[in-house]
């Protein structure tokens, strides 16, 4: 008799799903089950947001301290959440509030984000609801497991608007989350630190010139990709340089790719 496996196959995941989307469904676990870094990772979730009705996703790394508690975020992979809502979230403190994330760090799991916003209870939180449906986040699932032995957690998110029928997927996200979960472990930097205050303390344009640099750009394109002075671009990357202590570009590229930042594309901000 063969032996079985530990981790029973989930004779639900079907349930729902026409046969394309099933064999969808095969397609990026396929994928997902294979993958072995950050890209390959970015490349399963972009080939599920065009198979599934999901146009926001994102997933990633946090790191965990004593008793599962949130210390910051690591390795954040973003396909197609808006740069603008990723400083929000980040500079507000956002997973503070926001009742799915913290509900995922506490006790991993995958979770509709509408059964999570129906609990909410504080201002904050139904504030926070509303400045994400502002920016076409309105329904959407996320999945999230710890590993406690390494002292991080993984999450990832699909989302879009209200409408898209999330709850349908559920079973799904919730295989795919396993796959996607053991493929970010596997994808860790070694050595990823979290978030600390030095970064935190990076304004929002310095943030986007730090992007940019990790995108390769001279101060002088930055400047005309800006419409400022390369001037004002070097007094922005000497500040960047005293926050992060470090003395050179490809240093400050190195905390940036070190600490995770998402993939910021120079949205105008006042200088």
């Amino acid at each position: 008799m063969a032996r079985i496996p530990s981790r029973a196959f989930p004779k639900q995941l079907f349930d729902n799903l026409s046969k394309q989307e099933c064999q969808n469904a095969l397609e990026v676990v396929h994928y997902a089950a294979q993958a072995e870094t950050s890209q390959e990772i970015r490349d399963v979730l972009v080939r599920f947001q065009e198979l599934f009705p999901f146009n926001r996703l994102l997933g990633g790394l946090a790191r965990l301290g004593p008793g599962g508690t949130f210390q910051g975020f690591m390795n954040v992979i973003n396909v197609s959440y808006p740069d603008k809502w990723l400083r929000l979230y980040w500079q507000n403190s956002y997973y503070e509030v926001d009742p799915v994330f913290k509900s995922a760090m506490q006790s991993p799991g995958t979770r509709h984000w509408k059964a999570a916003y129906s609990t909410a209870d504080s201002e904050k939180e139904r504030d926070f609801i509303q400045a994400a449906r502002e920016f076409g986040l309105g329904d959407g699932i996320t999945t999230a497991a710890a590993d406690n032995a390494c002292g991080v957690a993984t999450f990832c998110s699909f989302a879009g608007m209200d409408g898209i029928e999330a709850e349908r997927y559920l079973n799904l996200v919730e295989y795919l989350g396993h796959h996607l979960h053991l493929a970010l472990i596997r994808a860790e930097p070694r050595h990823a630190s979290t978030l600390d205050k030095c970064v935190k303390q990076l304004t929002v344009r310095e943030l986007t010139i730090l992007n940019w640099m990790k995108n390769g750009k001279t101060n002088w394109e930055i400047a005309q990709i800006l419409g400022v002075t390369e001037r004002t671009i070097r007094f922005h990357v000497e500040s960047i340089f005293s926050k992060l202590d470090v003395t050179s570009r490809s240093q400050a590229v190195a905390t940036a790719l070190e600490h995770g930042l998402p993939n910021l594309h120079g949205l105008p901000t006042a200088v």
